[in-house]
C-alpha cells in the first residue's frame, strides 16, 4: 500500500464533483493481427506495467488520505469494438463515453478499441483506415505527462501472460489499519496545517501579485452531460516553421479564432493553461494552471507569440515564488477529512465573476514515434481535457514524432456550430506567421 500524495487525493475526491477521466486517444495503422488478439495482448502488457497495477483504497470516514493498493488486471477492463465506422463516428463514441466515468476504487483504468475506423487523420498527408486505442484513466493515477508514459509503457511492454499476485491485504483489516492510522497523524498535521497557514502569511507580501481574471464569455457555462469532439492532426513543421514551439504556436492560432468566434466585445481574452513542474516529486499530478493573455492587441503574429511565449516562461518561473511553495506546503500538511469536506464544500453553482481564461489548454509532447500497436504504426495521438461547470470549451495539443493533434471538447449547449469554431481554428493555423 502507499498513502496517495495531497494533489492526487483532491484529485480523486473531485472526480466525485466533476467528471476528470482522461481519454489518452492513439491512431494507428491496421496491426497485422485481428483486434480482439491485440486487445488480449493489451491486458496480458497491463499486468507488467506497475500503474496499471493499482486501484484506491478509501479510508473509512476520510480520516486519512485514500492509499493505492495492488490489483490485477481483468478482461472486463479491456473493451473492443469491431464495428466499421469512420473517424468522425468514432469521435461521437468517445465523447459518449465521458459519461461512464471510472470508479477508482474498482479499476483505475480502462482500454477501448476501435477498428476498423476509416478515414483516420494522418497529417498534411491523405486520410488511411486504421485502428483506435483509448486508454480512460483516473486523473489521480496521473497527469497529463505520466499517463502518458503509463500508455507508452503499455504499448512497449511484453505481452506474456503473468500470474497473478496474492488476494492481499483483507479489507476489514486494512480499513481498520488506515483508519488508526489516519487517526494517529491528524494532530501532527492539523498543527503543522497552522504553522505552515502562518509562515504563508509571513511570505505573502512577497508573492508576484495575480493577474486580473477575464470577463466570462458565452462559453463559460455549464456543459451539461453531451461532448462534442473534434480533432485537427498537423505535420509538426507546420506549426514550427515560424520559429515558435508547438504550444505557443497553437495559442497564437487560438487567439485568432477565438474572437471571430465570439464576435465582438472581446477585446481582452486568455486561456487557462497548464504548466507542468519540473521539480522532482512522488507526486502524480505535478503541475498547476496559469492564465496566459493571448495579448489581442498585437496586431503582427510574431510579436503576438513572442508576449504569449513570455508569458508562459514567466509563469513557469513565477512556481518558485516563497509564497506559492509555502501554500503549497499548507496543502500537503492539511489533514484528509479537512481537505475531503473542503472539496465539497466547494460551490459549483456560483458562477465566478471571472475565470483563470476562457478555455483551458492542455499541451503533452508524448514522445517519438516509435510505438506500434501489433504492427500496425501510430499515426497520431490526441486527447481531451474535461470540461466544468465553468469551461464549455478545451483544447489539448499533443505530439509524437513529427505529427501534432489539436483537439476541441465542448458540447452542444456550448457550440452547436463546432464545426464553424473548427474552419476558424483551421485558418489560424494556415495564417502566415513572419
Amino acid at each position: 500500500m502507499q498513502r496517495m500524495a495531497a494533489a492526487d487525493a483532491a484529485s480523486y475526491w473531485m472526480s466525485e464533483r466533476i467528471a476528470n477521466d482522461q481519454f489518452l486517444l492513439y491512431g494507428f495503422a491496421t496491426p497485422a493481427i485481428s483486434l480482439d488478439e491485440c486487445a488480449r495482448r493489451l491486458l496480458a502488457r497491463a499486468r507488467h506495467v506497475d500503474d496499471l497495477c493499482l486501484r484506491i483504497h478509501d479510508v473509512p470516514a476520510s480520516a486519512d488520505r485514500p492509499y493505492w493498493v495492488s490489483a490485477e488486471p481483468t478482461p472486463d477492463q479491456v473493451r473492443v469494438d469491431t464495428t466499421t465506422r469512420t473517424w468522425s463516428s468514432c469521435l461521437d463514441i468517445v465523447g459518449a463515453l465521458v459519461a461512464d466515468q471510472l470508479v477508482p476504487s474498482r479499476a483505475a483504468w480502462r482500454l477501448h478499441l476501435f477498428g476498423p475506423v476509416a478515414h483516420l487523420p494522418a497529417g498534411d498527408g491523405p486520410p488511411v483506415t486504421g485502428v483506435v486505442v483509448v486508454l480512460q484513466i483516473s486523473h489521480a493515477l496521473g497527469d497529463g505527462r505520466r499517463a502518458s508514459q503509463i500508455a507508452r509503457d503499455l504499448f512497449d511492454a511484453p505481452y506474456l501472460e503473468s500470474v497473478g499476485g496474492g488476494g492481499g491485504v483483507p479489507g476489514l483489516i486494512r480499513d481498520v489499519g488506515t483508519l488508526a492510522l489516519g487517526a494517529l497523524r491528524f494532530p501532527a498535521e492539523f498543527v503543522s496545517t497552522i504553522r505552515r497557514g502562518m509562515q504563508v502569511a509571513q511570505v505573502g507580501g512577497q508573492a508576484n501579485p495575480g493577474k486580473p481574471g477575464y470577463p466570462l464569455t458565452t462559453l463559460n457555462r455549464n456543459p451539461g452531460s453531451r461532448r462534442l469532439l473534434r480533432v485537427v492532426v498537423l505535420d509538426r513543421e507546420r506549426l514550427t516553421a515560424s520559429g515558435s514551439p508547438v504550444t505557443v504556436a497553437v495559442l497564437v492560432a487560438i487567439s485568432q479564432a477565438l474572437p471571430r468566434y465570439l464576435g465582438d466585445g472581446c477585446e481582452r481574452l486568455g486561456v487557462e493553461l497548464t504548466v507542468g513542474r519540473s521539480d522532482k516529486s512522488k507526486t502524480r499530478n505535478n503541475f498547476r494552471n496559469v492564465g496566459i493573455d493571448l495579448h489581442l492587441e498585437a496586431d503582427e503574429p510574431h510579436e503576438r507569440a513572442r508576449l504569449i511565449r513570455d508569458e508562459i516562461d514567466a509563469a513557469r518561473a513565477a512556481d518558485a515564488d516563497p509564497a506559492r511553495v509555502a501554500q503549497r506546503r499548507v496543502s500537503e500538511a492539511t489533514p484528509a477529512i479537512l481537505a475531503h469536506w473542503g472539496i465539497w464544500a466547494f460551490d459549483l453553482d456560483t458562477r465566478p465573476e471571472t475565470v483563470t481564461g476562457v478555455t483551458v489548454v492542455s499541451s503533452v509532447d508524448r514522445g517519438a514515434a516509435d510505438v506500434d500497436l501489433d504492427g500496425g504504426e501510430i499515426l497520431f495521438t490526441t486527447g481531451f481535457p474535461a470540461l466544468s461547470p465553468v469551461q464549455g470549451l478545451t483544447h489539448g495539443v499533443h505530439g509524437i514524432g513529427d505529427r501534432v493533434a489539436v483537439s476541441v471538447t465542448t458540447s452542444p449547449e456550448i457550440m452547436p456550430d463546432v464545426d464553424r469554431y473548427m474552419d476558424l481554428l483551421r485558418a489560424g493555423f494556415d495564417a502566415p506567421r513572419r
